[in-house]
């Protein structure tokens, strides 16, 4: 019997909150850096990516903020910047050679502006420059990069090398009726996740493959507050299973080994991966109304879906736009109107035949993008360049 719906309960993770970004104070940092005012301009800088934040005065200051389980801290004086994330302590013995030698291969990078450092046993990712050179757009570079590097890696490094925890954030665990639900999600997902690839198996589209293979990924990265070891084992496994660029068989064998693996996952053990974290830094790209009418505005993207409709694919048509709703809110962040259009959408479908659940999802698409329009949402900034595999 083939799947007949996709069942997507209300989800788990919290919405996270953010002030609006002044870029006027990003502009005025640039035009301090270029006026040779380097520590004003670093200040500057530090109170355009914290609104709300104090950021200390004079000529040295000390700064530190929470992001997922890292803790970043910023020290600065006439001659400097040096910005801190803790990793890990490495383990004693054999282990520890393997943990350096994955440092070295896979969190080092050439070109990449912070680097693992090593104190005595103790890893830390750090960049340090003169303060001649804290050009505005390289310190937020950094700061929007290392804590989500040292997020990634610091659990992983725990399960596969042994190694410590170093000086982490807390991050609160779910309770009883959070980590219900979260179950309930997560068992769903993944026999969800099964049927509809032995629907690819039967179908050999590319179009149903990419769209299947988006949904496995970013409707966990939606509904739930994934965190250690286990969204890292996931994102590897998309690394494959949703990348277009690899051979499908390859990807479906991939996707069939993962969702096989997580739907083994005992509770106890998924609710060691779950929590609320805090993040100073909204871990979302700023959304915008190109990215809007990309995805569910008039297009070839669009233009597809709708012949999937009036051709009598319906599945096509539902699952590549309960895939699209969920990448849009899994990877971006947008004014709280249009995210509740957006989960009311999915909410609207789950459980739906295909049919009712196409005409739902694509009727609220449309509303979506009118109403951004009709609200004039101001667009800052560029649209970032990665996609999912499907568009």
């Amino acid at each position: 019997m083939t799947i007949s719906s996709l069942t997507c309960p209300s989800p788990v993770r919290r919405a996270v909150p953010q002030p609006p970004l002044d870029f006027e104070l990003l502009e005025k940092a640039v035009d301090l850096f270029d006026e040779g005012q380097y520590t004003e301009s670093l200040r500057t800088a530090l109170g355009h990516l914290f609104p709300g934040h104090a950021i200390p005065g004079g000529p040295t200051g000390t700064f530190t903020f929470p992001q997922g389980s890292s803790r970043v801290t910023l020290r600065w004086d006439e001659q400097g910047l040096a910005v801190t994330v803790p990793l890990v302590r490495l383990p004693t013995g054999g282990r520890a050679t393997a943990a350096l030698r994955f440092l070295l291969t896979e969190v080092a990078g050439a070109g990449q502006m912070q680097q693992p450092r090593l104190r005595g046993e103790d890893v830390f990712l750090e960049y340090r420059d003169s303060i001649s050179r804290l050009h505005p757009f390289k310190v937020l570079q950094v700061l929007r990069q290392a804590p989500f590097q040292a997020d990634r890696y610091d659990d992983w490094m725990v399960d596969q090398f042994g190694a410590l925890p170093l000086e982490r954030e807390a991050i609160a665990a779910l309770d009883d009726d959070e980590l219900d639900r979260a179950e309930e999600i997560w068992r769903w997902h993944w026999n969800d996740v099964e049927e509809l690839v032995k629907e690819t198996q039967r179908k050999r589209s590319m179009f149903f493959l990419n769209e299947v293979t988006a949904y496995a990924f970013f409707h966990l990265q939606q509904a739930l507050p994934l965190s250690g070891s286990l969204i890292t084992r996931l994102a590897e496994g998309a690394n494959t299973f949703n990348n277009a660029d690899e051979d499908p068989d390859k990807r479906l064998a991939v996707l069939m080994k993962v969702a096989k693996e997580m739907k083994a996952l005992a509770r106890e053990e998924l609710a060691k991966h779950l929590g609320h974290a805090q993040y100073s830094i909204s871990p979302l790209a700023e959304g915008n109304g190109q990215i809007l009418k990309r995805d569910l505005g008039p297009g070839s993207y669009l233009e597809t879906v709708d012949g999937a409709r009036k051709s009598g694919q319906l599945i096509d048509a539902a699952v590549a736009l309960f895939s699209t709703f969920h990448f849009l809110l899994a990877r971006w962040s947008w004014p709280e109107p249009i995210v509740a259009m957006l989960q009311e959408g999915i909410a609207s479908a789950s459980g739906k035949p295909w049919r009712e659940a196409a005409g739902i999802l694509w009727d609220r698409g449309a509303a979506v993008v009118a109403r951004y329009e009709e609200e004039g949402y101001e667009d800052e900034g560029d649209e970032d360049d990665d996609e999912e595999a499907s568009s």
